[in-house]
């Protein structure tokens, strides 16, 4: 009788990183363009991000709806057809309301960087001794900061520092995509 497990494994992080060079290289290089976008022009990429995030609710829900109607075999129609109702309402209110939808979602955006920022902290010492790991360690450092300059500044500054915040933390992003992926040996020819 065997030992082994029947189970299938999950691949750990240094199988799959060769596998994935080419896309934390590119990933690196599209998120430190879009970084620098938003810093340049934090306001524009502000009203952007509420209006996309808005335009998007929108037609999700649209789309939610119409299967809640015609779908003859989903369960729950009612609460389908709900959710795609208050999902339609967010999208409305969000794209047409810019400013009160920039300050909810500069709270939303405080959140995320501090869940980022503890992940990306915690992955990155689980990944101590490959080559980029400090770059992951810094950018979930530079996440928590930025979540906690949002939360000081909010609702004076909700304007242009999710711009400009979204930005600092979309180039560190970059970075450090780019060089763990720099830093990841190709896939050889022969495996």
């Amino acid at each position: 009788m065997s030992t082994e497990s029947t189970a299938p494994s999950i691949p750990s992080i240094a199988n799959v990183l060769p596998k994935s060079r080419g896309w934390l290289i590119a990933g690196g290089i599209l998120s430190i363009f879009v970084g620098l976008c938003a810093i340049g022009t934090p306001q524009v990429f502000s009203a952007f991000l509420v209006q996309f995030l808005g335009a998007f609710c929108l037609v999700t829900g649209v789309m939610s709806f119409f299967v809640a109607l015609f779908d003859s075999h989903a369960p729950h129609r009612f609460l389908n057809a709900l959710l795609a109702i208050v999902r339609i309402a967010a999208g409305l209110v969000l794209f047409f309301f810019v400013l009160p939808g920039v300050l909810t979602l500069t709270l939303f955006l405080a959140a995320f960087f501090l869940v980022e920022g503890f992940f990306c902290t915690v992955t990155a010492f689980k990944m101590r001794g490959r080559s980029g790991w400090i770059w992951l360690l810094l950018n979930g450092l530079a996440a928590v900061a930025l979540s906690i300059m949002i939360f000081n500044k909010w609702p004076s500054d909700s304007v242009w520092v999710i711009g400009l915040l979204f930005g600092i933390n979309a180039l560190f992003g970059g970075f450090s995509l780019l060089f763990l992926g720099l830093g990841t040996p190709k896939v050889s020819s022969a495996a």
